[in-house]
């Protein structure tokens, strides 16, 4: 099993890693994706990536949406740097969001343009960010999609249309635990009708927990935190939905991962 998309270097689990990292192990993951959110947290992917683990360790270093705000002016200089530093790095997580309205749309623009430039100047893939915003999304990222070396799309939750138009730009679409959630109609129906070459899975740890999970612990606001050995629940559910096996899925999205990331 291959974990398209983590933040394992997330303080909320400094004090379980380990532990969570063995449980990986264990429950079969052979692959991480381990996303970074903004420079603050970019050493910390580094770090990670440098560490001896028992699976393997794909780091990516951007700005989230969510946190353009406040940026260092040299940011841009620092993170083609990093890349160049780690020449199997992606860029990401970087896009667009319509969760929060703290946080100007134009601004988000502006830095994802940049991130995109980057990772098209340095023939790196990207991790795509699009909650509520997958229109806007799909818009920007249609000029650069082939030129990239490849896009993935995580935790998908847009309409029909947007998923047609992001598999035609040859993107990777990637599902979370939503796919668990029965009332999660727009993922699930996504999940049903996503091509075996353009699948992937993630966890999103320590977010978006599965039904049927198992906490990895539990976060000062008592929500239980994710963890890659979750993996398997959003493999099974997949499976169900697609009306074939688990290992077929594992074995589907996992070399769809090690393609577009390695």
């Amino acid at each position: 099993m291959f974990d398209a998309h983590t933040h394992l270097q997330s303080p909320l689990l400094s004090g379980v890693l380990a532990r969570v990292i063995d449980d990986a192990a264990r429950a079969g993951v052979t692959g991480v994706c381990c996303c970074a959110t903004m420079p603050d947290d970019w050493s910390a992917v580094a770090e990670l990536a440098r560490a001896r683990l028992p699976f393997v360790l794909v780091p990516a270093f951007g700005v989230h949406p969510w946190h353009v705000q406040g940026l260092p002016a040299d940011w841009p200089d620092r993170l083609a740097a990093l890349l160049d530093a780690h020449p199997v790095a992606a860029v990401g997580e970087i896009g667009l969001d319509g969760l929060r309205d703290d946080v100007p749309a134009a601004l988000q623009d502006e830095v994802f343009r940049r991130q995109l430039d980057i990772a098209e100047r340095l023939r790196r893939p990207v991790i795509l960010h699009g909650a509520r915003a997958w229109g806007r999304l799909t818009e920007r990222i249609k000029p650069f999609a082939r030129l990239l070396p490849g896009v993935v799309v995580h935790g998908f939750s847009g309409s029909a249309e947007i998923l047609k138009q992001l598999l035609n730009l040859g993107a990777y679409v990637s599902f979370a635990g939503s796919v668990c959630n029965p009332k999660a109609a727009k993922v699930r129906a996504a999940a049903r009708e996503i091509p075996d070459s353009q699948m992937l899975i993630e966890t999103d740890t320590p977010d978006l927990f599965p039904e049927g999970g198992v906490p990895a612990a539990t976060g000062a606001d008592g929500k239980p935190l994710n963890q890659p050995a979750n993996l398997r629940r959003v493999l099974e559910e997949l499976a169900r939905l697609r009306n074939t096996t688990p290992e077929a899925v594992s074995d589907l999205s996992g070399a769809n991962a090690r393609r577009v990331l390695l």
